[in-house]
């Protein structure tokens, strides 16, 4: 079991997509961890929201931001002596994405054409509407480095427009739960594989990926792993994942699905 490692989506699967926690998806946390299986979250979410979930859940591995912009690694971790690593928010950190000033530059020359909401300009109010989220969570939330989570109000048509224009810019599109994020030329699976790269030539040895997720923006991820699992969703159908490997699909939703699918790789001695 020491050769594999875990990338997990947050919101909708190892935490409920209204309530945020995990229970009983953490029940398995101990189990993982006495068989050295790490378990890295690969999320939409942005650096303080990391900190708050893994703090929670007792995580101390490292984690991929806002779908894929940026790998933050503890000080104490073997990758955190990896060349090419800045230190932030004391964290050695890779980042793969753009600066949301970037990003702004360009919503700033599209805002006439199309109908959206940006995340970070909703008020307390209108965030907590949309997401679910608390109060207390709300500027965790806006605090964005590398991406702007839009709340699309425009047609179909519309939104294939803006996905050709994003691409001619240079950025990228990502469909996630609830809101559309922009973002730059990056995903959840450039962060997993530079995260396995690493873990590779460090032990000189190869690991298998197991990587659990719910929606489009996990699409790649799962693509690329040796185990994919497609969590069910009680709000859309399962995405289409190109892979050649056996796809998982969980009758639970959420964290219960999380926690089917990880017992039954240890059940039926699947590594």
């Amino acid at each position: 079991m020491n050769k594999l490692i875990i990338f997990t989506d947050l919101d909708g699967s190892l935490l409920d997509a209204e309530s945020y926690t995990a229970s009983p998806a953490d029940s398995l946390f101990d189990l993982l961890d006495s068989h050295g299986v790490p378990v890295i979250f690969n999320s939409s979410k942005t650096f303080p929201e990391m900190m708050k979930i893994r703090r929670l859940t007792g995580n101390h591995q490292p984690f991929v931001v806002e779908n894929g912009s940026a790998v933050y690694v503890p000080l104490d971790h073997e990758i955190a002596a990896v060349e090419g690593l800045e230190s932030m928010h004391g964290y050695r950190r890779y980042v793969f994405g753009e600066a949301r000033q970037r990003l702004h530059g360009f919503l700033r020359s599209i805002q006439a054409k199309f109908r959206y909401k940006p995340l970070t300009e909703m008020s307390e109010a209108e965030c907590i509407k949309v997401t679910g989220l608390a109060r207390t969570d709300v500027v965790m939330a806006q605090t964005r480095e590398f991406s702007e989570p839009l709340l699309w109000l425009d047609s179909e048509d519309a939104l294939k427009t803006l996905a050709v224009e994003t691409a001619a810019a240079g950025f990228h599109l990502v469909m996630g739960g609830r809101f559309i994020h922009l973002m730059g030329a990056t995903d959840k699976n450039l962060a997993q594989r530079w995260l396995m790269n690493q873990m590779r030539r460090i032990h000189g040895k190869d690991f298998k990926v197991m990587a659990l997720g719910d929606s489009e923006n996990d699409a790649q991820m799962l693509a690329d792993a040796d185990y994919p699992v497609l969590i069910r969703s009680e709000k859309h159908g399962f995405p289409t994942i190109k892979t050649k490997a056996s796809i998982y699909r969980t009758t639970r939703t959420g964290p219960s699905g999380w926690h089917e699918a990880v017992r039954r790789i240890f059940s039926q001695q699947l590594i």
